[in-house]
């Protein structure tokens, strides 16, 4: 079977368990770079689509930096459907953060899309997919951001490059100069493959 049919198989498992308006993965299943964001937002579950609001207009930035069409890539999230909550003060669905749990319940999916997959790196953007890929409850991306891991997969070795999550330069925005030369070192290492 092909690695489509395989996700696939793989995304249709993942909407039985999961009733929720789901955002899968998408771009190059061959790729050798996979990136991996938290959870889809609101603009993301509108589209379908990930990293298309806010944090998708940084990602193109990144992506841009690296010199990388978004299409030769693929790009997923540790969670694939939106984590929301209602807004006491305005009674209006708002994003919420990812939890223990959020994170554990998912975590197998994302593993066997991981798997199927098969990169060659792995950017994991932001603590979620973080924690997440690495199975750590207590890593954080402050000390390991833009350094390479070695993790296992699975049956499968892999490097593992951490990143702030785009949306963090949002709100951050001291974490950009960071981000960009965190950047940087992610693509001299990609031009030397």
């Amino acid at each position: 079977m092909s690695k489509s049919e395989n996700l696939n198989i793989l995304y249709d498992m993942y909407r039985k368990q999961f009733n929720e308006e789901i955002v899968l993965g998408e771009g190059n299943v061959d790729t050798r770079l996979l990136l991996i964001g938290e959870a889809p937002g609101r603009e993301e579950v509108s589209q379908s689509k990930p990293f298309v609001g806010a944090a998708g207009k940084n990602l193109n930035e990144f992506l841009d930096l690296l010199g990388v069409e978004r299409e030769s890539i693929y790009i997923t999230n540790a969670i694939k459907y939106r984590l929301s909550k209602i807004n006491p003060k305005t009674g209006r669905v708002a994003n919420r953060p990812a939890v223990k749990e959020d994170i554990e319940q998912n975590r197998d999916f994302l593993l066997k899309e991981i798997e199927i997959i098969n990169p060659y790196i792995i950017v994991t953007l932001g603590n979620v997919p973080l924690k997440a890929v690495t199975g750590d409850k207590n890593i954080n991306i402050g000390p390991v951001h833009g350094s390479f891991m070695h993790i296992r997969v699975l049956d499968h070795n892999y490097k593992l490059f951490p990143l702030y999550h785009p949306a963090s330069i949002i709100y951050n925005r001291s974490l950009k100069d960071t981000y960009i030369s965190d950047i940087k070192k992610l693509g001299d290492f990609i031009n030397k493959l």
